[in-house]
């Protein structure tokens, strides 16, 4: 059965990655997402070696330590589009990934994200969007202040099709995240991005693109 669920995550990852390669429609804020490609395949290639090593999300134990639970905050923007998200997330009961010197860990994380622009009578001035996503760190061993990438992502829903003047398609979305950062005992800090789009799965589908500080506690 964990072959089968591997092979699963495997085609939807294929599916996502060919859908990168796609030619982009026109978009307002193109310019915004430099950080694009490197989210989505790190969020691919995350969830990629989790399935190959039969590890959460890709097994069907859910593996969560509800006693290790993690409460964020991001602060960020997209140009004019401005955001604070709050997430829950439960840690998983064993590394991803483990070598002698570095590991890959990680968490389930549900959020709650809410926008407004900055703009003057867009189409759309505020809304909300909801997530879950599967967030992936790569760090070293041993060391009281862990530096750590993060990787991850997952299914997103907007309660509103439309981003300021941007008609996204469809309120099914998926969001990638990128991010570096430092943990010391229960506190961690780092910057943040945040790429949300369709995946190719309706056109037009541009892209939203937030650039956050991000800010978590552990429990």
């Amino acid at each position: 059965m964990i072959a089968s669920k591997s092979l699963f995550f495997s085609t939807i990852s294929l599916a996502l990655l060919l859908s990168l390669f796609s030619p982009p429609p026109v978009q307002a804020k193109q310019e915004n997402n430099d950080l694009m490609p490197l989210a989505i395949l790190g969020a691919l290639g995350s969830l990629t070696l989790a399935c190959s090593q039969g590890k959460a999300p890709c097994s069907f134990e859910p593996n969560i330590n509800t006693d290790a639970l993690t409460f964020s905050l991001d602060i960020g923007a997209d140009r004019t589009t401005e955001q604070t998200r709050i997430s829950l997330g439960a840690d998983w009961k064993e590394p991803v990934y483990e070598a002698n010197t570095w590991q890959v860990v990680g968490r389930l994380e549900g959020s709650l994200q809410t926008w407004h622009s900055t703009l003057t009578n867009p189409q759309n001035n505020e809304g909300y969007i909801l997530g879950i996503t599967p967030v992936f760190h790569y760090q070293p061993k041993n060391m009281a202040f862990t530096p750590f990438v993060e990787m991850g992502g997952g299914p997103y829903l907007l309660n509103n099709i439309v981003i300021e003047n941007e008609y996204k398609s469809t309120q099914f979305q998926f969001g990638s995240i990128f991010g570096l950062g430092m943990k010391h005992k229960q506190f961690e800090v780092s910057y943040r991005y945040l790429h949300i789009s369709n995946a190719g799965i309706e056109m037009p589908n541009p892209g939203t693109d937030f650039h956050s500080l991000h800010v978590a506690y552990t429990f």
